[in-house]
């Protein structure tokens, strides 16, 4: 499937003044660290390094250089290997982390796709962390589900090694917490769970990743109709408009006028036909209309993805890190979180009547801003309860779910792997909590619980 851009391109590298590859610092080698809460043995947990640019890194214990995995050339590493962790001088990309036999490459640029059950990879467990180090202050690393779950995977980031100051923890639950959480928003309930050919369970499939219909295997989320009937008779209530998509971009470093900083203000329509309109201007770029077509809207990819073709002033498009990418990036977000068409006042303002650019400091979102009918992304919702991961396209504008790399905060990364069953943590130092509200999460979500990401690789800014 196509790689598609993701909020993290956009958030990091919109709200900067340019955006470019920023030279390795010269700072100290990031330690990574494994804490391998499991229950696996280090010898069935591996790691690998998969990006396009080059890795530079070494084993702790041996000051052995490691190397990434590609075509042709596959470097994979087990936990009884690197018993005292990696230390990263530069790398931007994925650090993936699989149980028993990794995948392999099919080809150059391969990897694998979670929905496809003819994919060769397709009974392998396995999981990403995504990271940028160059031993810049901007540079981060974070945990996703967006496409997919299958393995927990907490982050910890400490200064002074991992006996010294805990700067930010990423919390994740075991896997049986998780599966059961997900399982009951497919329809019906565990269809979007891969298992091989012994009943062991492989990942749940996320809603952005599965091909647009009539193809297959076909999703059994929610496709986002009766979210859409609804702002359409929401719109005719409320002179037509169904949100006001305006604010402010930062730019992306001069150029051509999409490029460049500037206040936008567009006005958000639909018809009978669920097709959704943007009119209006940016103040550099002038007036425009963006039109989304039903068809293009239920694709998995588009509002659960984030990645719509539109057609701007009736040529056709796909979303770029520009002023109409900003603000595709507004109104997806808003579809996702329920934003649209809420009618739950905050600070005396109904939700769905304030600018887009309000959204993003509300701290309701999904149910609370849509208490009567599931008009959000269902998926994103129970993932941000169990998780720090990114769980939609445009998390990061919500919530903070990466974990600074500033070498002068942060010294060592910890990847905790939960264990398969048992109680939610993040830091797994941390207290569990009690039995009791364990088993009113599993009473309230009813027993289990894609968007291929342009990471930070991408634009490091």
């Amino acid at each position: 499937m196509p790689r598609r851009l993701t909020s993290r391109f956009f958030s990091v590298c919109a709200t900067a003044v340019f955006c470019l590859s920023l030279a390795p610092a010269h700072a100290a080698p990031l330690a990574i660290k494994f804490k391998n809460t499991s229950g696996l043995p280090d010898a069935q947990v591996y790691i690998g390094f998969v990006g396009a640019e080059a890795l530079t890194a070494t084993n702790k214990a041996t000051s052995a250089p490691l190397a990434k995995s590609e075509f042709g050339s596959e470097h994979w590493y087990t936990l009884d290997t690197l018993a005292q962790g990696v230390d990263l001088t530069s790398f931007s990309g994925r650090i993936y982390v699989g149980y028993g036999s990794p995948w392999n490459f099919t080809h150059a640029g391969y990897e694998p796709s979670p929905v496809n059950p003819s994919d060769p990879n397709a009974h392998k467990r396995y999981d990403k962390v995504e990271i940028t180090y160059h031993g810049n202050p901007a540079d981060v690393a974070n945990a996703t589900s967006f496409d997919y779950f299958s393995i927990p995977v907490g982050l910890n980031v400490y200064h002074g090694g991992t006996g010294g100051t805990l700067v930010k923890s990423l919390k994740a639950s075991p896997t049986s917490v998780t599966l059961a959480a997900m399982e009951s928003i497919a329809t019906p309930h565990a269809a979007a769970v891969v298992r091989d050919g012994s009943n062991n369970f492989v990942r749940v499939i996320g809603p952005s990743v599965y091909p647009p219909p009539p193809g297959l295997p076909a999703s059994p989320y929610d496709n986002f109709d009766g979210y859409l009937d609804y702002l359409h008779a929401y719109g005719q209530s409320h002179g037509g408009t169904i949100a006001r998509i305006k604010g402010h971009f930062n730019g992306t470093g001069g150029g051509p006028a999409p490029h460049q900083a500037q206040d936008y203000d567009f006005t958000a329509t639909i018809d009978a036909q669920q097709n959704i309109t943007l009119t209006g201007h940016g103040a550099a770029v002038g007036n425009h209309t963006l039109t989304f077509h039903h068809d293009e809207l239920n694709n998995p990819a588009a509002i659960y993805g984030a990645n719509p073709h539109f057609q701007l002033d009736g040529a056709p498009m796909t979303p770029q890190n520009d002023l109409f990418g900003w603000i595709i990036a507004d109104l997806f977000a808003g579809l996702n979180i329920g934003a649209l068409g809420s009618t739950v006042e905050v600070g005396g303002q109904q939700v769905g009547q304030m600018e887009s650019q309000q959204w993003f400091a509300l701290t309701q979102r999904f149910a609370a801003l849509q208490p009567s009918h599931p008009y959000y992304n269902q998926w994103a919702a129970k993932m941000s309860e169990l998780s720090d991961a990114y769980n939609f396209a445009y998390t990061d504008r919500f919530a903070h779910v990466v974990a600074p790399l500033n070498p002068a905060e942060v010294d060592t990364l910890e990847l905790v792997f939960l264990r398969e069953t048992g109680a939610g943590a993040g830091n797994p130092d941390l207290p569990e909590p009690a039995s009791a509200a364990i088993l009113a999460l599993g009473a309230a979500i009813t027993l289990v619980a894609r968007r291929r990401r342009v990471t930070l690789a991408s634009c490091r800014c």
